[in-house]
């Protein structure tokens, strides 16, 4: 029985032993190793930052690639309201097997230099079909300009109302943004 218990005991502490040296832990260094390892990678990084620079690099893809796949994704879980949200105006053929869409702001200066730039593109593209997605983001004036211009597409005139507003100069107001619907025909009185 006693040799029972001492085999027992052996074969507990050599096991025991064995998972202890092949598994590391955080004490598997002494005080010394872990200061010398701490100024062996402080020494390599100070003569090669470029290692930091390329770290930086690889993270900044690894991130990049995340953000990528979450837009994709995204877009795959909305595409039916993206691209075919009837409370959406479009331009271009309706019917067009490309489709592209623009979110705007009607204050946005990037918006606003952009315009030309879609125009062309639904000249040259017959088949090309723009689906606006108003984003007011700077504010009151541009969620009233969203405003107008999504009751300018009850009238018919959305695209005209559109290309007017984003050739606008400077910030818009209440006042300069009904001007400019009245300018393109669009009934005023309606619109409020």
């Amino acid at each position: 029985m006693v040799k029972n218990r001492l085999t027992a005991l052996f074969l507990a502490g050599t096991l025991t032993a064995g998972v202890a040296i092949a598994a590391p832990s955080q004490f598997s260094f002494s005080p010394q190793q872990v200061k010398d390892i701490q100024s062996i990678v402080h020494h390599y990084l100070v003569n090669h930052p470029e290692v930091l620079v390329e770290a930086s690099q690889a993270l900044q893809k690894k991130t990049e690639a995340q953000q990528e796949e979450h837009a994709q994704q995204a877009i795959k879980e909305n595409a039916k309201k993206l691209f075919n949200d009837p409370a959406s105006p479009v331009a271009g053929n309706p019917h067009g097997n490309v489709t592209l869409v623009e979110f705007f702001d009607y204050q946005c200066g990037h918006c606003k230099a952009m315009n030309s730039v879609i125009q062309a593109i639904v000249k040259q593209n017959k088949n090309l079909r723009v689906v606006f997605k108003e984003l007011p983001i700077f504010g009151g004036q541009s969620q009233y300009a969203a405003k107008v211009s999504l009751a300018a597409a009850k009238q018919g005139k959305y695209y005209a109302f559109h290309d007017a507003l984003l050739s606008v100069d400077g910030q818009l107001s209440e006042q300069i943004t009904l001007q400019t619907a009245e300018k393109v025909g669009l009934n005023v009185a309606q619109l409020k």
